[in-house]
């Protein structure tokens, strides 16, 4: 696909985080929304290693959803992880672990863990926000952060050490929030967008249960799962 052909159907919208109820959130996550430090951001392309890409939003039907063997594995490889449930908050521990997270990146456009996460009120808007605090003994090692609306819950952000990549600690949180959503009886997770690319989000599309948002009618179609492709890093 072609920039020109990107660029002709260009969305890209931006507004304030502001205090909603659950339902609220439920319908812009349903639109492709997704929550961004104190904005609300929906766009339909990016950039990955300087091009421009589609970005496409995922969400998982909860109903369908079903630990995977490797995914089983996951927790399992884990078990020995103290995981903390809470509020959510922000502060230099988190924002310690941002800055070890940000490490992996070439692209580096953030520059703080509040251009991820409200820094003021990361437990209150645009809903409750919560965390799952993951430590190896008395070190916090990763840190995600999700927020809760009235049948579905989104996927905000995680940060984690990468000295520790062999316990895939993205992959954990992510699988830890979609068994909290599932036993809270909510319909859907959302947990952002992959590009039409390779790329590091790929990671996201390997769930079962998978869905994704057409930009042009605004349908959630099913996708299958799609095991991780091989992306380079480019320095």
């Amino acid at each position: 696909m072609s920039a020109t052909t990107i660029l002709e159907n260009v969305i890209d919208e931006r507004a304030d985080m502001v205090q909603m109820n659950p339902a609220g959130l439920d319908r812009i996550l349903s639109e492709g929304w997704r929550l961004l430090g104190r904005r609300m951001v929906r766009h339909n392309f990016s950039t990955w290693h300087r091009k421009l890409c589609r970005t496409i939003p995922l969400r998982v039907r909860l109903s369908a959803f079903e630990l995977s063997k490797s995914q089983r594995q996951t927790l399992r490889r884990n078990a020995d992880l103290r995981v903390m449930s809470a509020s959510a908050r922000f502060d230099t521990e988190r924002e310690r672990l941002f800055e070890l997270h940000r490490e992996r990146f070439h692209e580096k456009q953030a520059t703080t863990l509040g251009s991820f996460i409200h820094s003021e009120y990361p437990n209150k808007l645009p809903t409750e926000g919560r965390e799952l605090a993951v430590y190896l003994e008395d070190e916090l090692i990763a840190c995600s952060f999700f927020h809760l609306g009235d049948m579905a819950v989104s996927g905000t952000y995680c940060v984690f050490d990468p000295t520790h990549s062999r316990r895939s600690l993205g992959t954990l949180t992510m699988l830890l929030e979609l068994l909290i959503a599932k036993e809270m009886g909510k319909d859907f997770y959302y947990h952002g967008y992959t590009h039409d690319t390779p790329s590091q989000f790929d990671y996201k599309m390997n769930v079962k249960g998978l869905e994704a948002l057409n930009w042009e009618t605004g349908e959630w179609l099913p996708l299958n799962r799609v095991p991780v492709r091989r992306w380079v890093e480019i320095a």
